[in-house]
């Protein structure tokens, strides 16, 4: 008995410091499968970089190769480089390119705007608010201000209330961060990898507007719309029809997820030659406004980044 009551100690001892071993083990597994799953989202985030970029620099290559034919020869194309087809294909006057830097300065200052709103209205307790909202109160919250304050914005003069439009423009962007808080909700890496994707897919569509030639793609602008209308209308049907019938459902989401990237990515090309064309015909530059030539970008960037996160988190779930 003597020698059992003396090992009890040393028993307990030993069960504890298994126990920490134990403890500290399966934290050095739960971090390594951080680290690995980390590992993997750079991985994935950059192949999908380099996918984008290549993807990017073929329909350069494909859709803007401008046509060299000599006298009494067979046209041969040509391919040249982004600067090259640049400077072949427009040779933008300074108010175009003042323009264009002025418009993508404006349009990267508004997505910073939304994602610090996004960001700061989340931390406030805003986002548990709006999820427990009912569907139709919040919806009716968002359209209304958002359109509200962005025909506010996009009425005001540029010129004559410079502030007045900047502090529109500053509203409209809160109340978009304000609509995109509950986003907050899902996996950061997830969030940094729809972001990086959708900024490569706008990047490269934009260079290729800006490498097309004089009036290119502005024919699009018909059928794009049509689109639109079709991916809205999906959209709005979803929500009205009861959750009974599940295929038609389905084929509502899939037209509003997947036939929206389709619009949204082609009207980043209709966006971005229609920014140059009023560029081109505007006699001064203080008849162009930045801010409402970013803003039709802008909401491109914004449905493309919702529907891409929606995609790339049914992928995960799966």
């Amino acid at each position: 008995m003597l020698p059992l009551l003396i090992r009890l100690p040393t028993m307990r001892l030993s069960s504890s410091l298994s126990h920490q071993v134990l403890k500290r083990t399966q934290s050095i597994a739960v971090n390594q499968r951080a680290a690995n799953r980390q590992q993997q989202a750079l991985i994935r985030g950059g192949v999908a970089l380099v996918a984008i970029g290549g993807a990017g620099y073929l329909l350069n290559k494909v859709l803007n190769s401008p046509t060299i034919a000599a006298p009494g020869t067979l046209t041969k194309s040509n391919q040249m480089s982004f600067t090259d087809a640049v400077e072949a294909n427009r040779a933008f006057s300074s108010i175009v390119k003042e323009h264009l830097r002025s418009t993508y300065a404006h349009f990267a200052g508004g997505l910073g705007m939304t994602g610090a709103f996004a960001y700061a209205f989340h931390r406030n307790g805003w986002s548990a608010r709006f999820m427990s909202m009912n569907k139709w109160a919040y919806l009716g919250v968002t359209l209304v201000g958002t359109i509200g304050s962005l025909y506010m914005t996009m009425a005001i003069d540029d010129q004559r209330q410079p502030g007045l439009k900047y502090g529109s423009w500053t509203l409209f962007n809160s109340i978009m961060g304000l609509s995109l808080a509950p986003l907050c909700f899902m996996q950061p890496a997830l969030l940094a990898r729809a972001a990086l994707m959708t900024t490569g897919i706008v990047g490269s569509i934009s260079a290729v507007g800006m490498t097309a030639r004089r009036e290119q793609y502005l024919w699009l602008g018909a059928p794009l719309m049509a689109g639109l209308v079709t991916v809205c209308l999906a959209s709005f049907g979803s929500l009205l029809l009861p959750v009974t019938a599940i295929r038609t459902l389905s084929v509502l989401e899939n037209v509003s997820i997947y036939g929206g990237v389709a619009v949204f990515s082609g009207l980043v090309l209709w966006d971005t030659k229609k920014i140059i064309a009023h560029a081109e015909t505007a006699n001064d530059k203080r008849q162009l406004s930045p801010i409402n030539d970013a803003l039709s970008i802008y909401l491109d960037f914004i449905n493309l980044f919702i529907r891409i996160l929606y995609i790339m988190d049914n992928r995960r779930r799966k």
